[in-house]
């Protein structure tokens, strides 16, 4: 009987891992390209990339609470933001929709076609779609998001951008 129990002890920690190893996925590295419409006077779309990480903090069921901290670069802005991000997974599902608040800074060109001379607070409402291509792989399918906080010539505009690409969940 001890005999058995040792060599299938093994076996049974393997399996116990393994099968654990979703919930233990907390860390996700992300990289995505798109486009950003400024608001800034005289400005249409340009081109976008967002770089970031979150961390999962817990989980209520198929709702999963992580921090998220992520940087934009586009030509005419650039932000360094954080804050909570919400998503939703249900393991039947392909798409994990998420949604995020995020806070910081953003720096800006305060004339036309100038280099970036200005900083200020910044807001982000940020929503996407994310699904699972490989195990420890994501397709950002879709990240919106929508900004406030910044004024051009005593003006505020929300810079909107919209992009996809790929997440590594650790």
């Amino acid at each position: 009987m001890i005999k058995k129990t040792l060599r299938t002890l093994p076996l049974f920690l393997f399996v116990l891992l393994t099968a654990n190893l979703h919930a233990q996925a907390k860390l996700g590295i992300y990289g995505t390209v798109g486009g950003e419409k400024s608001g800034l006077a005289n400005e249409g779309w340009t081109g976008a990339g967002t770089f970031g990480l979150y961390y999962g903090v817990t989980h209520f069921g198929p709702l999963a609470l992580s921090v998220d901290a992520r940087g934009d670069l586009s030509t005419n802005i650039n932000s360094a933001i954080f804050g909570p991000r919400l998503a939703l997974h249900v393991p039947v599902f392909p798409l994990k929709p998420y949604v995020e608040f995020l806070l910081g800074a953003s720096s800006y060109s305060t004339q036309n076609n100038t280099p970036k001379n200005s900083t200020s607070f910044t807001y982000r409402y940020v929503g996407g779609i994310d699904t699972a291509i490989l195990p420890r792989i994501d397709w950002r399918v879709v990240d919106f998001s929508y900004s406030g906080g910044i004024s051009q010539f005593n003006t505020s505009i929300n810079p909107k951008t919209l992009s996809t690409g790929l997440v590594l969940r650790f």
